[in-house]
């Protein structure tokens, strides 16, 4: 097959994806007709699964092991959670997803008649609002060093469609591009892009995957056979692969042509079909499979897709389901899923891709934690520490383990923007530092369990001798929380990391957390530059504002 991949490199997408808003019907309506949603097989009238062409097809080819990886737009909303949650079940790489807060993210209306045609209603949302700079300024790296890297003609504009490939191909990369959608849909619809900037899109692709009605506008040929050796003739394809439909498909390589029949299956759902026999496709070419045996293995994908909700593969059964229909070169993914070991061994994660989705990761969980604060959230906070101020009381920040340093850092930035704080060792708390703790002094307690002995301890300790408690924990219902006069309730339900146990997301939105009480503080006490000044003599700080200072 005339595309080279390199295969330490993973194959990276971007276009639509989606959650599928399924519902069953008794037929397609009509403009002006009625039809009715039927019960589902789990008894339900309408279905959620995760969707979008080129998510799609990444999966299906993660499913047949290749290494896979979005890069794009999402929204910070529930179907945005949804899919990344999906993503990172699969292991699909998702560090170059960018998450736009108060947006929404991509989701399609999908009715599927009993006869298994459907009718597809497409939001394109953050996907249909990249540019040709987003992708230049946030995903050009991303693209560069792939292995393959795909894209749609469907609801991506394109403009953004041509500089991905742009990129791509001067990086030497091989490119996918899905044709979806037919050029008068793309165009006159849709309102994707020109009809210059269609041909150009298709020009730049290696490897062109058009939809039956897509290519029957873009050639006029007698048989797919033609159609597709036209389409490699006018674009200067290396690989062309038309769906047919019930007939199967047709790729040429300008070589080798094959037209493979569609496997016999009872269809359930056609949705997402072309796209899992896009997956399959990309896994043919990255394993270096012949243009007979890639017509199969998509064929295979295709036909799996067919008998299942959506077009989202099942991890439990579909490879099972593609390599019963697949009969030819076995992929060494099949070998491996027949191979019977207590735990299949996973492939090492890239360290530097790691990195990047913890920041990523930390970013979503900044921004979950702040969705869920109210306008009162640190109104119960500053009042009991402005009190115990105004009779001359102090502040101390206590933690133990990582929340130990998130507590001196705290007490640093609390000292430095006008409140006295101090902090307050909680292993030495009960051998005699409860000293520096007066009756009326307000504890700081942070820990994300709220369940940690040795603070449970200390703040027994100070409690039972006067002092007021705030608590900054992840467990609004624990100990520590029940032992608080007020609560800062920081919400975070994972780590960072592949083991994901070390302190990375709790520690730093507690930080942040505290960091807000201290402006909080600063704010309602009406602390000045002229006070932050005196605090900040010294440094770059320092010098700042004394210039600041002489030039008024």
């Amino acid at each position: 097959m005339t595309p080279t991949i390199d295969r330490s490199k993973r194959v990276v997408g971007i276009g639509s994806n989606v959650v599928d808003i399924l519902y069953r019907v008794n037929r397609i309506a009509g403009p002006e007709e009625k039809t009715y949603i039927l019960f589902n097989d789990e008894a339900n009238v309408v279905k959620e699964v995760i969707g979008g062409v080129t998510l799609n097809h990444l999966a299906w080819a993660n499913l047949l092991g290749v290494p896979s990886g979005l890069f794009g737009f999402q929204g910070d909303d529930r179907y945005g959670n949804m899919i990344r949650s999906e993503m990172d079940r699969r292991e699909i790489d998702r560090s170059a997803i960018r998450i736009r807060p108060n947006a929404s993210s991509s989701f399609s209306v999908v009715n599927v008649a009993v006869d298994a045609n459907r009718a597809i209603y497409m939001a394109r949302a953050q996907t249909g609002t990249t540019t040709r700079q987003d992708i230049e300024r946030y995903f050009a790296d991303y693209i560069r060093f792939s292995g393959m890297t795909t894209t749609e003609i469907s609801q991506l504009p394109l403009e953004a469609v041509i500089a991905v490939l742009e990129i791509a191909r001067d990086a030497g990369v091989t490119t996918v591009l899905d044709v979806d959608v037919p050029p008068d849909f793309a165009v006159q619809v849709a309102r994707l892009g020109t009809s210059e900037e269609f041909d150009r899109a298709i020009g730049l692709a290696d490897v062109v995957k058009p939809a039956k009605a897509a290519a029957e506008q873009m050639v006029e040929a007698s048989t797919p056979e033609d159609r597709a050796v036209r389409i490699m003739d006018k674009y200067g394809s290396r690989l062309v692969a038309i769906t047919d439909g019930e007939r199967g498909c047709v790729i040429t390589d300008g070589t080798h042509t094959a037209r493979s029949p569609a496997y016999p299956i009872r269809a359930k759902d056609s949705t997402g079909a072309g796209d899992a026999f896009l997956g399959g496709l990309v896994a043919a070419l990255y394993n270096g499979l012949s243009v007979e045996n890639a017509a199969r293995l998509a064929n295979a994908c295709g036909a799996v897709c067919c008998a299942i909700d959506g077009a989202f593969p099942l991890m439990d059964s579909s490879l099972d389901d593609v390599r019963s229909f697949y009969d030819g070169e076995p992929l060494s993914i099949f070998r491996r899923h027949e191979e019977t070991s207590p735990e299949p061994v996973k492939p090492r994660r890239d360290p530097g891709t790691v990195g990047l989705e913890s920041v990523r990761l930390a970013s979503e969980a900044l921004q979950a934690v702040y969705a869920s604060m109210t306008p009162t959230y640190y109104n119960d906070a500053v009042r009991l520490i402005r009190e115990t101020e105004a009779c001359g009381g102090r502040v101390h920040v206590t933690g133990v383990g990582k929340p130990r340093h998130i507590a001196h850092k705290l007490a640093a930035t609390l000292q430095s923007t006008g409140t006295r704080a101090y902090f307050l060792d909680p292993v030495d708390c009960n051998h005699g530092d409860s000293g520096q703790v007066a009756q009326g002094d307000v504890v700081i307690a942070i820990s994300h369990s709220g369940k940690t002995g040795e603070l449970l301890d200390a703040v027994h300790t100070v409690k039972n001798n006067g002092a007021k408690i705030v608590v900054l924990t992840g467990n609004a219902d624990s100990e520590l929380a029940l032992l608080a006069d007020a609560v800062l309730v920081v919400p975070v339900n994972r780590e960072a990391g592949p083991l994901g146990l070390a302190p990375t997301l709790s520690t730093t939105c507690q930080m942040a957390v505290g960091d807000g009480l201290a402006m909080a503080l600063k704010v309602d006490r009406g602390f000045t530059a002229e006070d932050f000044r005196k605090y900040h003599p010294a440094g770059s700080l320092g010098k700042m504002l004394d210039e600041r200072k002489k030039t008024r």
